[in-house]
């Protein structure tokens, strides 16, 4: 025998473990039809000795009893033991195979392997107590600026939100702090003439950019003062900057004696053509009155698109598509996106909220909101918990800007083709359940 070799008759004796902490823990339900509880993350606080969820459960979620799932340090060396504490003060030996009423699990107390040690952990499932996916709106400012414009456009740039106007043939402004959009104080511009497009105004890094009537373009480091650029080419419409993990170009179409290009730049000072998959039509590209926004995924890197809804065309045709476009290997690709065919994108307001796109629309009677729960390939109509208010004013071209959890709605258009002049605040309640 091994042990004769070693000159020994000793049997090794196995050295277990003193760690009693849980490194892992799930909980699945066959009344779970929908697999929310088996993809639910709990979070491990070692230090404070408590397991939770910190995304709560869905609104009015439910099951009478869940399977646990506990693992230790290592699968070879189990916990000696693990002890369930039921609400009111009923304490059970689990095992692996137990159904545990979830509604009433309170605390786990687990043993470690060598018999010694325990460690307790108090337990909480957060399941939403109300709805969180309803959008509340409330009007926060009305008639801010004179009803007697001819056109008007809002930005959030430098901690602002600046609402450009054009009336009597001059451009004023007038800025509120991001957040508050209710006191509100006049700004003197200068630099822009009257002929200038405040619907091609974006926000770029740190300038602002905007297109005059003959192609000119003008920039501003601060929203008042304003300079205009030389360009190579002249600038026909500016569509935003593409997601980036580090800086992101600007899309923007020129046009490169009388044919029209897509290029990408920094800061217009230089400017790259692109060149156009096989799918992309560039004659069917709204070139003004269109809005753009950016999708961005948190989850995946490669979904770094910029979406464009409604707009004209080059040739004066309305554009009834909405267009993801997407940079890869120095090409332009378009992403095919459905809508709902009886559906018009004139006057609409592309957005993005809560990671996902939404489209704001004038229907024949009142707004609607459409949304895409696939980053704008497919569009469904929200329900009526995200439904536009009744005294919301049927409006198109309106202005909206997402920041911090909120969604803002600024001016528009009226049925009478009068300009709006009151600013909305949506906001969805799972911000503030959370």
């Amino acid at each position: 025998m091994f042990s004769s070799c070693l000159n020994s008759t000793d049997e090794g004796e196995l050295d277990y473990s003193p760690d009693a902490q849980i490194y892992s823990f799930s909980m699945a339900s066959r009344a779970d039809t929908t697999n929310v509880l088996s993809t639910t993350v709990f979070t491990i606080d070692q230090v404070n000795g408590k397991i939770f969820n910190k995304k709560p459960l869905p609104y009015k979620f439910h099951v009478d009893s869940v399977v646990l799932n506990i693992r230790g340090a290592s699968t070879f060396s189990p916990f000696t033991n693990v002890s369930i504490e039921l609400l009111p003060e009923y304490t059970i030996s689990w095992s692996q195979s137990d159904s545990i009423n979830v509604s009433r699990l309170n605390r786990i107390t687990t043993t470690a392997p060598d018999g010694k040690n325990k460690k307790t952990y108090q337990f909480q499932l957060n399941i939403y107590q109300q709805d969180p996916y309803i959008l509340s709106w409330k009007k926060v400012s009305e008639s801010y600026f004179p009803q007697e414009v001819s056109q008007q456009k809002t930005v959030a740039f430098n901690d602002f939100f600046i609402t450009y106007y054009i009336a009597n043939e001059t451009i004023n402004a007038k800025a509120s702090p991001i957040g508050d959009a209710k006191s509100w104080t006049s700004a003197t511009l200068s630099g822009l003439p009257p002929t200038t497009q405040l619907s091609t105004m974006t926000v770029a890094e740190n300038d602002i950019f905007v297109i005059e009537e003959d192609s000119t373009l003008f920039k501003s480091s601060d929203g008042v003062s304003w300079t205009q650029v030389t360009t190579e080419f002249p600038i026909v419409a500016i569509y935003g900057v593409f997601p980036s993990a580090t800086k992101g170009d600007i899309l923007a179409i020129i046009n490169d004696n009388g044919i029209l290009k897509l290029a990408e730049t920094d800061d217009f000072t230089n400017l790259q053509i692109m060149e156009l998959s096989s799918g992309v039509n560039l004659s069917d590209l709204p070139v003004k009155d269109f809005t753009a926004t950016q999708i961005e995924s948190t989850t995946s890197f490669g979904i770094r698109y910029i979406a464009i809804a409604g707009g004209i065309r080059a040739d004066n045709s309305y554009n009834s598509d909405i267009w993801i476009l997407q940079e890869k290997d120095s090409k332009i690709f378009e992403l095919n996106s459905k809508k709902p065919g009886t559906i018009s994108l004139d006057g609409s307001s592309i957005f993005f909220y809560d990671e996902k796109p939404y489209l704001l629309l004038a229907s024949s009677e009142n707004n609607i909101l459409l949304y895409s729960g696939n980053n704008g390939t497919e569009w469904k109509t929200t329900e009526e918990n995200q439904a536009l208010p009744s005294d919301f004013d049927y409006r198109k071209n309106a202005t909206v800007i997402t920041e911090n959890d909120n969604i803002w709605i600024f001016g528009g258009v009226s049925k009478a083709q009068v300009q709006i002049t009151d600013v909305w605040k949506g906001r969805l309640n799972k911000f503030d359940l959370n």
